[in-house]
């Protein structure tokens, strides 16, 4: 029985992987599409791609490895050294001859030469194509994920390089009528947790209609008006409902815009860009109010909430709101630790918690720090169904 040599180093590390999600769309390769790629259609050959911690104009470097075979039927290899490009890798093709098995290091020797060109181009996680170009030659090959790195999960949205010591991040600006005396307003606000990022670009009084919306000079998704507002999602890793966020926002101005050529905004941040906002005072006898929206994380279609913190010279308050879920009785939760429930007498209602220190008559004691936390609602099954992060002090 004839035995494919990939398949048996890593036949286990493959069924660990088949498993994975494929996403369609755009998407953006990260450090996690890192691993060994078969080549489909060919005997014993495929490629070791390594997304590395260096960067070149703002891209992350690659380095591959293409194991195939010579005209002598004897094993070759070729390595490929360059960076990413969206949804592609792009490198420089090398070979390396005249060393022999186990050669002591020497700079009378330098066995690697330039060959050509090698690009990898992914349609998700797990599936893609190879062209290679060495002078006359070239040629194409479908290539797919045999191995993964240990306890990674593949998205191809930009989430995958978050460090996982990353502090929880909140963003805002505001979209406003690019001129004098019209009409509408939004907002984009960005999240970034360890395990995830969202982008939400809202709008409300511009007229019915599709439009484009665009930041770091690309267009990314619909925004759809109906009845003087609407919404877009973004999220990676992919959720039912949110487009693939694939392109890091900070940094960038948003405009809310239709057609090509010309093309006419609605609504701009202007000058203004997704970035860390000043760091909110903690000393008494200082005055802030923050006010959140809660996601909804679609476990419970319909639930709607807010949380809302304020100082106020020698008082601070801190209050959860929410609306449209089954009457009972919702855990609330600060950096996974619970800090009393919500009763919601009515189905769909609205309901409180209210906290503060010192405490007052109508008041839980405010004995948490919501600074940098992950702020939760969960229900009866402790299903988190409402969901956001605290910002930076």
């Amino acid at each position: 029985m004839k035995i494919r040599i990939l398949s048996v180093f890593f036949i286990f590390l493959w069924s660990m992987t088949v498993g994975l999600p494929a996403f369609a769309g755009d998407l953006v390769v990260t450090r996690y599409f890192s691993g060994l790629w078969d080549q489909t259609h060919h005997e014993s050959q495929g490629i070791v791609l390594q997304i590395i911690d260096q960067e070149e104009d703002g891209n992350p470097k690659a380095v591959a490895y293409w194991f195939t075979y010579g005209d002598d039927l004897e094993t070759a290899w070729y390595m490929a050294i360059g960076h990413v490009d969206g949804d592609q890798v792009l490198m420089e093709l090398y070979s390396a001859s005249g060393a022999g098995f186990m050669q002591a290091d020497s700079d009378d020797i330098n066995p690697v030469m330039a060959e050509g060109t090698l690009i990898l181009t992914f349609k998700n996680c797990n599936k893609g194509t190879a062209s290679y170009t060495m002078g006359d030659d070239g040629g194409e090959f479908d290539i797919s994920r045999l191995a993964s790195l240990y306890n990674s999960r593949c998205s191809g949205g930009i989430s995958d390089n978050t460090p996982g010591d990353a502090k929880p991040l909140i963003l805002d600006v505001e979209l406003l009528p690019p001129g004098d005396g019209e009409i509408g307003k939004g907002k984009a606000r960005f999240w970034q947790r360890s395990d995830r990022m969202d982008l939400h670009v809202s709008a409300e009084g511009i007229p019915d209609g599709v439009y484009d919306i665009e930041y770091c000079g690309e267009v990314h998704g619909p925004l759809t008006i109906t009845e003087g507002e609407g919404a877009t999602q973004f999220r990676s890793p992919e959720a039912e409902s949110k487009i693939l966020l694939t392109v890091d926002p900070r940094g960038c101005q948003f405009n809310i815009q239709q057609g090509v050529d010309p093309v006419t905004v609605f609504l701009t941040s202007g000058e203004n860009v997704l970035s860390e906002k000043e760091k909110g005072p903690k000393d008494k006898g200082e005055m802030m109010k923050i006010s959140l929206e809660l996601e909804n994380t679609g476990v419970l279609e319909g639930a709607d909430g807010e949380v809302e913190y304020e100082v106020k010279m020698n008082e601070t308050e801190f209050e959860v709101e929410i609306e449209g879920v089954p009457a009972g009785f919702y855990g609330f939760f600060v950096g996974g630790v619970q800090h009393g429930s919500i009763e919601v007498l009515i189905d769909g209602e609205k309901s409180k918690l209210k906290f503060s220190n010192p405490q007052k008559d109508d008041r839980e004691p405010l004995t948490f720090v919501p600074w940098d936390q992950i702020i939760e609602v969960r229900d009866g099954d402790n299903n988190i169904i409402l969901d956001v992060t605290f910002p930076s002090a």
